[in-house]
C-alpha cells in the first residue's frame, strides 16, 4: 500500500498531542484537520502538516480521499460513536479516543458495525502501547515466566472530581481514567470473570477511591486500587506461575524479579535480585509514552490489512468492566462477566 491517507476529526488537547505524531510515522499522509472551530483547525493542520484544514466533516468526507480517520474529542456520543459509527458505514477505518462510547451498550454498536462494514477500529488507550509494558508483554510469553496467575495496579489521577452523585458510581472517572488501568489489565491478564469492588466518594473533596478484587477466565486473580489524588502514580505488578515478577513504575521503568529469595531455611531471605530498565521514550515533547507508539501500531495495521490490539472489541469489553466495577459498589455484590 502507498501512504495512508487520514484526516483528524476534532483538534482539541487530545487530538493535538496525537497529530503531532503524525509527521514521525512516515506510513502516514496527513490530509486533513476538521473542527468546528476554524482556528483550531487551521492552526493544527499548519503545525501538523495536514494539506487542508475544514469545519465540516461531511464535506471533508466528500471532498477527500481518504482511507481511514481518526475521531477524538470529548466523551460524547454524538462524537465518538455516532461519527465513528457513519464513518465506518461510509467506508473507512476508524481510530477513537478512549471511551468509545458513554455505556457498553454505545461501544457494542461500533464494534457492530465494523463487523458490518468489513471495516477496523482502534481505541486510543495508549498504556498498552508503551515500551515499558509492551516488553513486559514480552517476557510474560518466555516459558520460566509460566501463565501469569496475579495481578496488581495502583492508579492515581488527580482528576476529574465528582461534584454530584452519578449513576453508574464514579462513571465520570471510570470513563476518563479508570478505562486506562483496565485495558492495561486485560492486556496482560485476559478476559476478566468476576468483580467484587468497594467504592468512596467524598463529598466534600469529590475525592474517588476504589478497591477491586477480580478473578480472570484463566483462574488467575487481581486487585485494583483506584482514585483520584494530588499526582499522577501508576504502578503495575504481574505474578507468573513460574515464580517470576514484573512491575512497571509510571509506565516508563520496568522491573523483573527472576530469582526466588528465600534461602531455603527460616525466615532468612537474600536481596531481591531484579532487572530493571528506564524506557523514558517521551519525544518531540510527546507528552507520554504510549502517544507516538499507537500511532504506529495503527499504521502498521492499516497498512498490513489487520485488526489493530485495542480494538473495538477490546474497548467494548473493557466498558463491561467498568460497568460491573460500578454496579458492585452499588449493590455490594460479586458481578460475574
Amino acid at each position: 500500500m502507498d501512504n495512508i491517507r487520514i484526516a483528524f476529526i476534532g483538534c482539541g488537547g487530545m487530538s493535538s498531542q496525537l497529530q503531532q505524531c503524525i509527521p514521525m510515522v512516515p506510513e502516514f499522509e496527513f490530509v486533513a484537520t476538521c473542527d468546528i472551530v476554524a482556528e483550531k483547525a487551521q492552526a493544527n493542520a499548519r503545525k501538523f502538516g495536514a494539506l487542508r484544514h475544514y469545519t465540516d466533516y461531511d464535506e471533508m468526507l466528500k471532498n477527500e480521499e481518504l482511507y481511514a480517520i481518526a475521531v477524538v474529542g470529548r466523551p460524547e456520543d454524538k462524537l465518538h460513536r455516532d461519527i465513528g459509527i457513519e464513518c465506518l458505514q461510509r467506508g473507512y477505518h476508524i481510530y477513537t479516543e478512549k471511551p468509545p462510547a458513554t455505556t457498553p451498550e454505545g461501544a457494542k454498536m461500533l464494534v457492530d458495525a465494523a463487523a458490518e462494514t468489513g471495516k477496523t477500529g482502534m481505541v486510543g488507550t495508549m498504556w498498552r502501547h508503551a515500551p515499558a509494558h509492551q516488553i513486559a508483554k514480552q517476557l510474560m510469553t518466555e516459558a520460566e515466566f509460566g501463565t501469569p496467575c496475579q495481578y496488581h495496579t495502583r492508579y492515581l489521577a488527580p482528576s476529574p472530581r465528582l461534584r454530584e452523585t452519578t449513576s453508574p458510581f464514579a462513571w465520570p472517572f471510570m470513563l476518563d481514567q479508570g478505562i486506562h488501568p483496565t485495558d492495561c489489565m486485560r492486556f496482560f491478564m485476559g478476559q476478566v470473570s468476576e468483580v467484587f469492588a468497594m467504592g468512596e466518594i467524598n463529598e466534600a473533596t469529590g475525592t474517588v477511591s476504589l478497591s477491586v478484587n477480580l478473578r480472570y477466565q484463566n483462574s488467575g486473580i487481581g486487585t485494583m486500587t483506584l482514585g483520584t489524588g494530588p499526582a499522577l502514580e501508576t504502578m503495575v505488578f504481574v505474578k507468573g506461575t513460574g515464580e517470576q515478577a514484573i512491575q512497571v513504575l509510571e509506565t516508563r521503568k520496568l522491573r523483573r524479579y527472576r530469582m526466588p529469595t528465600w534461602l531455603g531455611t527460616g525466615g532468612g531471605y537474600a536481596d531481591t535480585p531484579t532487572e530493571e530498565w528506564e524506557l523514558n521514550t517521551a519525544l518531540h515533547s510527546i507528552g507520554r509514552p504510549g502517544y507516538l507508539e499507537e500511532m504506529q501500531h495503527w499504521a502498521k495495521s492499516l497498512q498490513e490489512g489487520t485488526q489493530p490490539h485495542a480494538s473495538l472489541e477490546d474497548a467494548y469489553q473493557n466498558m463491561r468492566v467498568l460497568k460491573a466495577i460500578s454496579d458492585s459498589v452499588e449493590t455490594g455484590q460479586v458481578v460475574q462477566l
